[in-house]
């Protein structure tokens, strides 16, 4: 292990991960023992498409985002993860490249862990797949969701639908308001909702006037949740 594991008791980390339920002790220490925590500075990355992977990982702090990124070189951000998320497993039984990215946006400390460890405790202790199986069908339905708003949603209903989802994740609720405590540009929603930033910004100007959220701080401030949610409903209508 690294000095930055020192920062975090490694065996509760993963003893409350879903993946790894119902594992006697006896396994979780295996994985305790072989598991590292590294440090990445913004802007670095986890993996980058066309690279081949061999551990699965935990953010333990900071953010980290995961991309596509089309031939001609046009990103779509998948999702911006925040702490206690766990990535990596398709790496347990696909060694092709990856066809995603991760790059850290804020500076962060991620538990690894070798996917050669987590064979050897599947093999021990099979409902770790079991466990595995019912995680990746539950990211599926969500990510089924995510590409149904890109392709039948206008861009207002996809950063309204953004914004709600950013809010489970990173929203505190302050007198005024709830404030999403997480610093993100008017690119960055951009590529959350594969949309120009020009458009985004227009829409951003529309709701400031509207009542329905604001900046602080260099942070958004979202005044009217309702108003967002009637965003996707209109669309849905």
């Amino acid at each position: 292990m690294t000095d930055h594991a020192s920062q975090y008791d490694l065996a509760e980390i993963i003893q409350k991960s879903i993946w790894f339920q119902n594992i006697p002790a006896q396994g979780l220490d295996k994985l305790v023992q072989s598991a590292q925590v590294k440090h990445f500075s913004p802007r670095q990355y986890l993996y980058q498409v066309g690279e081949k992977t061999a551990s699965i990982y935990c953010l333990l702090s900071g953010r980290l985002r995961i991309s596509i990124i089309s031939s001609s070189g046009q990103e779509f951000a998948l999702d911006d993860l925040a702490p206690q998320y766990w990535l990596g497993h398709f790496s347990l039984v696909d060694e092709d490249s990856r066809i995603q990215e991760a790059q850290v946006q804020v500076a962060a400390n991620i538990l690894v862990v070798p996917r050669a460890a987590l064979l050897d405790v599947g093999e021990k202790y099979p409902v770790l797949y079991k466990n595995l199986f019912y995680d990746s069908v539950r990211r599926a339905r969500q990510m089924s969701g995510l590409l149904a708003g890109m392709a039948f949603y206008s861009l207002r209903a996809r950063l309204a639908g953004r914004i709600l989802d950013l809010i489970l994740h990173h929203g505190v609720e302050q007198e005024l308001g709830i404030c999403l405590d997480i610093k993100l540009s008017q690119n960055d929603f951009a590529r959350l909702c594969l949309g120009s930033r020009q458009r985004v910004n227009k829409i951003f100007r529309e709701w400031t006037e509207m009542g329905i959220l604001g900046m602080h701080c260099d942070r958004y401030l979202i005044y009217d949740t309702a108003a967002l949610q009637r965003e996707i409903v209109t669309e849905e209508s």
